[in-house]
């Protein structure tokens, strides 16, 4: 690591807006561990969010405006993207990393300043014509309106794809993604989960304190399944809900998000579901421990949540197309489905004696952040020796 503050002094990272901690946060934090020092660009952030994060945070001028008109107005302010990002002044830094699932790699650079984009996903919502409005009072207004704003931000996000250096994927799914995008090759490099997910927490005094405030807080039933997620369309938590109300599995939500109220409704007088909206790491952890399988219904790009809860020995029933095929091993790991009547039956055949926890942690393990840090620095000191050569 010193080796690549050496060759690197000066590193930016730019990130979406940050205004909800996940997966792209997480593996942020594991590439802050390369490069503690890194200065972060982002359009906008809430600091209550990411309480641990102490370094530099500078954003745009869309930080000003939701100050005087609210938190929900950046969401209507998608078409200021490219100037938001362009704006952003980077001439002093060595070395630009943005990881990005959205416009985050549209930032300028100059012609000695490598940029590496490390992309979750080319947007979704310009690609998969995800829209995320379900829960909205005005999405009668948001369809017709994305279509037209789209075709303009699609034109766009190719044309800044000759602004990067160097690409990396976070799956070998999102990998074919970009190729087919964007027409450029990708380094694979697999995101990985803190050692401390390896770990029986409910075995220790923390967690048996954790157990029992959460149990207070919450009627946690003796067996129960477990959904981890953020609460937007694609994510598909509705089928989660549909299928235990079907299996009559009590289901356990974690989990804060703009389709929460639909959700709501779908569940209502059904009670069996649980929403226990958003929870500490620890407490998410514990949970993983006690939960008798995880249901994971959204097509991801890689999916850190089913490797969180692998990592705990816990089975996963997830949705067969995406990163997850690249870390769920079928017959050993979990099972996959492709439609709700094969989820249900799934749920209703289960047997959790049929899984082997420890083989499950030990498949895990190929998605260690330890594994992350090694391939990510290894792929920076290969750019580093190939612009050295270039000059």
């Amino acid at each position: 690591m010193s080796n690549l503050h050496k060759i690197f002094p000066k590193v930016a990272i730019v990130a979406d807006q940050m205004t909800s901690f996940g997966g792209a946060d997480r593996e942020m934090y594991s590439m802050l561990k390369v490069f503690p020092n890194a200065d972060i660009y982002t359009v906008l952030f809430y600091k209550e969010k990411y309480p641990t994060l102490k370094n530099k945070i500078y954003t745009s001028f869309v930080q000003k405006w939701v100050k005087i008109f609210g938190k929900g107005f950046h969401r209507h302010l998608k078409i200021l993207n490219p100037f938001a990002y362009e704006s952003f002044n980077l001439d002093k830094y060595d070395f630009v990393i943005s990881i990005s699932a959205g416009p985050a790699k549209s930032v300028i650079t100059g012609i000695y300043q490598p940029h590496l984009a490390m992309v979750m996903t080319p947007p979704r919502s310009l690609w998969d014509n995800e829209l995320n409005v379900r829960g909205s009072k005005l999405k009668w207004l948001y369809k017709p309106v994305s279509k037209i704003l789209n075709t303009y931000l699609r034109v766009w996000d190719v044309s800044i794809a000759k602004r990067v250096d160097y690409w990396s994927a976070n799956s070998k799914f999102i990998a074919r993604k970009i190729k087919k995008t964007y027409g450029v090759d990708a380094q694979v490099i697999y995101p990985g989960v803190e050692e401390r997910y390896f770990e029986n927490l409910t075995e220790s005094k923390k967690g048996k304190e954790l157990i029992k405030k959460l149990k207070e807080k919450y009627e946690i039933p003796k067996e129960f399944v477990l959904v981890v997620s953020r609460l937007y369309d694609y994510k598909r938590v509705d089928w989660a809900i549909s299928a235990c109300i079907e299996s009559g599995d009590n289901l356990l939500i974690v989990g804060e998000g703009p389709d929460k109220k639909y959700l709501q409704k779908l569940a209502k007088g059904h009670d069996n579901i649980q929403f226990l909206g958003f929870l500490k790491d620890d407490e998410v952890k514990v949970l993983y421990e006690l939960a008798k399988l995880l249901l994971f219904c959204g097509i991801e790009d890689f999916g850190l949540v089913p490797v969180e809860a692998m990592a705990s020995k816990t089975p996963v029933l997830a949705y067969g197309v995406g990163g997850v095929l690249e870390t769920v091993k079928s017959g050993v790991t979990g099972e996959f489905f492709k439609t709700e009547e094969e989820l249900i039956k799934l749920l209703k055949e289960f047997n959790e004696s049929e899984y082997n926890g420890e083989k499950i942690r030990e498949h895990a393990r190929k998605f260690t952040e330890e594994n992350f840090i090694h391939n990510f620095s290894k792929y920076v000191e290969e750019i580093y020796a190939k612009e050295k050569h270039k000059s």
